[in-house]
């Protein structure tokens, strides 16, 4: 129940995240032509929450299997070597996503020095992302790997 919590909190960020950020735009859009000045911060607010948008729905991707897969060859093998072959994707994307992780910590300290141009929002805050995405992904190549092990016990 709580991980289903998690998962809705997840999604609603996504979604809120694509609300603010076409908001954003639209406004940016409306002020350029309606408005005899357009405010500078929309823009870096857009980008802001496209990147968090990414971010934190790179782990949906995962836990929905909707990243990039080549159909054709996993359609051609049978169910065991299919299950064999997609944790060794997943086992690949977890190893560059913990790489990720690790040194995403110290580049967020680098960089909290820093403050955004326009918004003036801590940039420390913005690269988080990239320490978000890191776990979240990191977290669902481990559930799907441990659902695709017992499939695969089940296959024997």
């Amino acid at each position: 129940m709580k991980n289903l919590n998690f998962e809705k909190l997840l999604e609603l960020a996504v979604i809120c995240s694509f609300v603010v950020m076409m908001l954003s735009v639209c406004l940016q859009v409306f002020s350029r032509y309606a408005l005899p000045w357009s405010p500078s911060w929309t823009e870096e607010l857009a980008r802001f929450c496209f990147i968090y948008m990414v971010s934190l729905g790179a782990g949906l991707a995962i836990k929905d299997r909707s990243y990039v897969s080549v159909g054709v060859i996993f359609d051609k093998l049978a169910p065991r070597s299919r299950i064999i072959l997609e944790n060794c994707i997943l086992s690949c994307i977890g190893i560059l996503m913990g790489f990720m992780l690790v040194h995403s910590v110290p580049l967020i300290y680098i960089v909290t020095l820093q403050q955004s141009a326009s918004m003036k929002l801590n940039m420390g805050m913005v690269y988080f992302s990239m320490f978000a995405m890191s776990a979240l992904v990191l977290g669902y190549v481990m559930r799907e790997i441990i659902i695709n092990s017992k499939t695969l016990k089940l296959l024997k």
